[in-house]
């Protein structure tokens, strides 16, 4: 216990002596943290957007405007027959205005000069199993026809989204791992610096005996409290990013398709916190081994 309160004493000091660079190696641990946990923020909202898309694709037939309207809900009713079919919902020009106008502003003016017809009638037809693609491809083949002037599949475009959030996930796994590395050699080479000055002191406690875990554990302890300190800040500046930047950009998305767009969850948040710890204690291992080797 008195070795263990020696070397928190001597970890206090060192951090006190030597400020300026312990301060520049719980800069950069922050700096790498707050990066990992801004891109791990877009990609968990990316991920959280395509799941909810996931549970309502469906597709969207869009009437020629001289369908008649009794020959609409026939459509209407013969393909809320197919089992394989949550719902189907028949969308009129005037229901497709209200709903384009309720959500852009000043878009009604528009709708006015452009004159009727602009916004077409519609089915919105939903899948009972988001996964059945085959019936989604099967509603689009059989709507096709004289009725129908387009039909918008959906489920094909979030399929090429989800790939599209693979490729980002093996890009941000590659960035995440050169920024860790780069965080790792930054806050290495400043505690080196931060031992270096102390090495008149460190070679009299080899010489006189002092093993090298006696001399190496308050620089670990100094570690672990840098890297619980970036955490803190990371955690601080990632919370600070949330709410001034996410949420402007929320409230500029007036389509309000986004959703709302969260913080990671807290298990995401304890991680980071780990990630800093585990990178503070890692360069003070490596500066110090460095040191010890170096040393005769």
């Amino acid at each position: 216990m008195t070795l263990l309160g020696h070397a928190f004493r001597r970890a206090f000091r060192s951090l006190w002596e030597n400020l300026y660079l312990n301060i520049m190696a719980t800069t950069v641990i922050g700096a790498a943290l707050l990066l990992m946990g801004v891109y791990l923020t877009v990609q968990y909202n990316l991920n959280t957007f395509v799941d909810t898309w996931d549970k309502d694709v469906h597709v969207s037939a869009y009437f020629h405007t001289d369908v008649p309207e009794q020959r609409r809900l026939e459509l209407r009713d013969r393909l809320a027959a197919d089992p394989s079919v949550e719902r189907v919902r028949y969308v009129s020009e005037d229901e497709a205005r209200d709903w384009l106008v309720e959500r852009v502003d000043g878009v009604s003016d528009v709708l006015d000069q452009l004159g009727p017809g602009v916004l077409p009638a519609s089915l919105e037809v939903t899948a009972r199993d988001p996964g059945d693609t085959a019936a989604l491809s099967r509603w689009a083949a059989d709507l096709e026809g004289p009725d129908f002037q387009a039909i918008d599949y959906g489920q094909e475009w979030i399929e090429r989204f989800q790939a599209f959030l693979s490729v980002l996930k093996l890009l941000g796994a590659l960035l995440g791992t050169l920024i860790l590395v780069a965080a790792l050699f930054l806050v290495t080479n400043t505690v080196y610096l931060i031992v270096y000055n102390r090495s008149d002191e460190l070679e009299v406690q080899k010489l006189v005996g002092a093993t090298g875990s006696y001399i190496t554990a308050p620089f670990l302890i100094e570690g672990l409290l840098q890297g619980a300190i970036g955490s803190v800040v990371s955690l601080a500046g990632l919370w600070a990013v949330h709410v001034i930047l996410v949420s402007r950009l929320q409230a500029a998305l007036a389509l309000g398709m986004a959703g709302d767009l969260s913080m990671l969850p807290a298990r995401w948040l304890a991680l980071l916190c780990v990630t800093g710890v585990v990178l503070g204690v890692g360069a003070a291992t490596v500066a110090v081994t460095r040191f010890l080797l170096r040393t005769p």
